[in-house]
């Protein structure tokens, strides 16, 4: 058993996917299964490790492997900083999932903010052999029309390398706990810049198949979100859970609760949700 005051948690192996995108994986003792975890727009894998209320540790502890993609663009992946292609982020998470399905253990999606929406995308495109989705302040965009949607791919494709010229939301507006503030702006592999257009174009159009495919949704399917989140507010993840045709599916709102819930002021009661979910499941 892990002591709870060493926040390490069981073994870490990185590798690489064909596409070049860098695997963590934090491997157990006889798991009882496989948690694959998505992180946001801007952080890191590893990030979850020390913040995010030592989820990877915690679930180690619980004796579930963790598995993780850090996107392109992102912590030990290649590519520019924050420029991220989400169809392909998607492709790649379908790549890892099949690899963990192989492992003949169950096998579980979590995805933050934008990695809620490249694991949505995930299981529309393919649901096979997953047993439950958790999507923390899933950032799912609001469909866009079709000439709209075009229209911003088309300037992706122009101009590749142009940002969205609009301001990422202040970090103190993301979460309130001061310590994770504090280690946030120090954190070198945090990526501070703008939203590349390349993702907000390849993000619409995940979103749009998403959208068109949640009636044939059954995976149980867990939804945390806070009512005060700014960065992705909660009326879409209000709307995604009344449309997946899943008969196992919750939708648990914190009143008050900012973008990163496992950073905010009552972390605690998200991990007890999760991993409570996750053992119902594996019951």
């Amino acid at each position: 058993m892990i002591s709870e005051s060493y926040p390490a948690p069981c073994d870490h192996q990185l590798s690489t996917l064909p596409s070049g995108a860098a695997v963590h994986k934090w491997s157990c003792v006889s798991p009882v299964a496989i948690f694959i975890l998505q992180h946001g727009f801007g952080e890191y894998a590893e990030r979850y490790v020390s913040s995010h209320s030592e989820l990877i540790r915690k679930l180690n502890e619980k004796r579930i492997d963790v598995w993780a993609i850090d996107l392109w663009g992102h912590g030990s992946s290649p590519g520019t900083r924050g420029r991220v292609h989400v169809e392909k982020a998607v492709q790649d998470h379908i790549q890892l999932r099949h690899q963990a399905a192989a492992q003949g253990l169950p096998v579980f999606l979590f995805g933050l903010s934008l990695g809620g929406l490249v694991t949505a995308g995930s299981v529309t495109q393919d649901s096979s052999r997953v047993d439950g989705v958790i999507l923390a302040s899933p950032a799912l965009p609001v469909p866009f029309s079709p000439l709209g949607e075009r229209a911003i791919g088309l300037l992706a494709r122009i101009l590749p390398t142009v940002d969205v010229p609009k301001d990422r939301t202040p970090i103190e507006k993301l979460f309130r706990d001061m310590e994770q503030i504090r280690l946030a702006e120090a954190d070198t592999l945090m990526f501070r810049g703008r939203m590349p257009l390349l993702l907000a174009a390849t993000a619409l159009q995940v979103g749009t198949a998403m959208w068109d495919k949640l009636g044939e949704w059954r995976t149980p399917t867990l939804v945390i979100h806070g009512t005060s989140d700014i960065a992705a507010p909660c009326e879409t993840s209000k709307t995604f859970v009344d449309e997946i045709a899943s008969p196992e599916k919750i939708l648990h709102l914190v009143e008050g609760g900012y973008h990163e819930l496992l950073n905010d002021l009552d972390p605690d009661n998200i991990v007890q949700l999760i991993l409570t979910w996750l053992k119902d499941r594996l019951s």
